[in-house]
């Protein structure tokens, strides 16, 4: 039996600002991003890209409200993956613009028993393409990375089986797209720090903080 927990929002965040040449056309170089960090968390077992959906935005007046959704994406090339972006484009609102890309699809995490168990969207990612510097945010909700569980619990195997393949993850990461990784602020669940999570404090000298009260 799975013992995977999750939070409603996010345990921890890292993002990566790309920037790119003047004039360098946003959705393109967008989407090569975004097929390199699939193709990055693939190698590291943390995400199988599935689909991806497009959130659409109109100069001058913003979110338009509209989100389209892009089906069997694991094998699409960026070129590929550009062009049914725009295909997407909602046919209410001509004059909309792409403007983030999430990237959908499972991941294996290890269980306590040593056994690879499958989870949708075992890591969050998207990709802003609204502008010529690329912004990638990666998220994580589960409680597998950090040394303690939601309850506050210690458990060395999860963690041990878990945290090693993140941080491996997100160093690919900042290497492939050549800038430093920034880590979002700390949240109730947990805290990300350059290549991880840790835990909230508090409760008893031997655990952790139990944050179950908000799951």
């Amino acid at each position: 039996m799975s013992l995977l927990m999750r939070s409603p929002k996010a345990t921890a965040t890292w993002t990566w600002v790309v920037e790119h040449d003047e004039g360098s056309d946003g959705l393109e170089v967008g989407c090569t991003t975004a097929v390199s960090v699939a193709e990055i968390l693939q190698n590291r077992d943390l995400l199988y890209l599935d689909s991806v959906d497009v959130d659409w935005f109109q100069y001058g007046v913003g979110h338009t409200g509209y989100r389209s959704r892009i089906l069997y994406c694991r094998d699409l090339t960026a070129a590929a993956l550009a062009g049914r972006v725009r295909d997407s484009r909602p046919t209410g609102r001509p004059e909309a613009y792409p403007e983030t890309l999430v990237l959908l699809g499972p991941g294996n995490w290890i269980a306590p028993d040593g056994r690879k168990r499958g989870e949708p969207e075992l890591v969050s990612v998207s990709v802003d393409v609204a502008t010529e510097d690329t912004m990638v945010e990666l998220s994580v909700y589960h409680d597998i990375w950090a040394e303690n569980d939601f309850f506050g619990r210690p458990h060395p195997e999860v963690h041990n089986g878990n945290a090693p393949r993140l941080a491996q993850g997100l160093r690919d990461l900042e290497t492939a797209l050549g800038v430093e990784t920034e880590t979002g602020e700390p949240t109730y669940f947990g805290t990300a720090f350059a290549y991880g999570v840790a835990a909230p404090r508090g409760g008893s000298a031997d655990r952790g903080l139990d944050v179950t009260d908000r799951l």
